[in-house]
């Protein structure tokens, strides 16, 4: 290829400041490329570990309140799941609908069925730590599996597929919940968040930082939870309480990820706009709790701001300047990330069973600065509590 038409260019006609955009610009592109080469690609094509062949007793635990139609459709399928040795504990929470007559129909045709009632007392107020805790008490087996009424397995190998998960010295397994899928752009720019924040925590749970996990697909050593005395030094701390667990006694030897396509479980009821947006909030509030491995997180999401803002600093001045050499210098690097970003997004999407996002994903790519933004200005004002160790 010729380039002695560079020889022709009037270097130092070029204003200075373009100089110094471009470098940030290039610089910010360069450790973009870095995430997605390293961590990300690292999780997209992480391959299964596979077990140790012993299948534990294991036990499911489903905490739930007034959701009979869930129940009636999904609990089912986890009482049928092919497996030497499990048991089902439903907590009723204080339900009002037909859940109780539901559940005990059940119990009569599954012996593997174990029904804990929790009753309403009007003097004594409870959040969901109490139904957690009293379905752990009342497991028989120390490998714990939890699930809600609203999810469902893809098929009768899910149980073994978390518990092979746990290796032979996990106590923590974390795996990926898809949400439902619905019309409209709110749910595409929940569906976008909800895959791309996964590729962050589950990362870092591969790596030993764990900071982010969900009651509806977690693994839990009921030893551990004793040890560490459950939820009783944050009690009074409302919502998130299986995220606060897990970054207190998170790490990299007692902490597992299972991407195994029948490990995943499917969502049949999405949150509202506003409550995902209450949700977004408090897991960013999480994150000013110290722990370990966050600043990662941060330096993308900065990275990632200050990429597209200066690309478009670039395009402006340069149409203002007339002058196009700074753009054919950006161009090689934009590209590649982009490319780089279908890459890995396509193999991230087909990985965690998600539909119709590959484009979605592109266009939360550009925006997601400004939610993380509006999020960060929007945070309510939490309880204070003792930053993670």
């Amino acid at each position: 290829m010729n380039f002695y038409f560079l020889q022709d260019i009037e270097w130092a006609e070029i204003p200075v400041y373009l100089y110094i955009i471009f470098g940030v610009f290039a610089l910010c592109a360069f450790i973009q490329l870095g995430y997605y080469w390293g961590a990300f690609r690292k999780v997209a094509y992480a391959k299964q570990k596979k077990g140790n062949g012993k299948l534990q007793p294991v036990s499911i635990v489903i905490c739930t309140k007034n959701e009979q139609q869930n129940l009636e459709k999904n609990l089912p399928l986890y009482l049928e799941q092919s497996y030497p040795e499990f048991e089902v504990v439903v907590v009723n929470d204080c339900s009002t609908d037909e859940t109780e007559a539901l559940l005990y129909t059940l119990k009569r045709k599954h012996k593997n069925l174990q029904v804990t009632t929790i009753e309403q007392d009007r003097k004594f107020f409870h959040d969901k730590k109490l139904a957690i805790t009293i379905g752990i008490k009342a497991a028989r087996h120390d490998s714990i599996i939890f699930a809600e009424p609203d999810c469902a397995p893809a098929d009768n190998k899910w149980l073994e597929a978390m518990q092979q998960s746990f290796g032979d010295k996990g106590e923590l397994a974390l795996s990926y919940c898809r949400s439902a899928r619905r019309d409209g752009l709110a749910d595409k720019i929940m569906r976008a968040d909800n895959v791309v924040s996964a590729l962050f925590w589950l990362r870092g749970a591969m790596v030993g930082r764990p900071y982010r996990c969900s009651m509806k697909n977690m693994g839990l050593s009921q030893s551990l939870f004793f040890r560490s005395k459950g939820f009783a030094r944050y009690n009074s701390y409302a919502g998130s309480e299986e995220t606060i667990f897990l970054c207190r006694n998170g790490n990299e030897a007692n902490t597992q990820v299972a991407l195994a396509p029948n490990a995943i479980l499917s969502s049949s009821q999405g949150l509202t706009f506003g409550q995902w947006f209450k949700q977004k909030c408090l897991y960013a509030a999480l994150l000013n709790m110290g722990q370990r491995g966050v600043w990662r997180l941060r330096a993308e999401m900065f990275s990632r701001s200050i990429f597209y803002a200066s690309l478009i600093a670039l395009i402006a001045l340069s149409a203002i300047d007339e002058n196009i050499l700074p753009l054919i210098g950006a161009a090689p690097l934009l590209l590649t990330r982009l490319i780089t970003r279908m890459i890995i997004a396509k193999k991230w999407l087909g990985k965690l069973g998600e539909k119709g996002l590959f484009f979605w994903l592109l266009v939360y790519d550009f925006f997601s600065p400004l939610l993380a933004f509006v999020v960060a200005m929007a945070q309510p004002n939490l309880q204070k509590i003792k930053k993670i160790k």
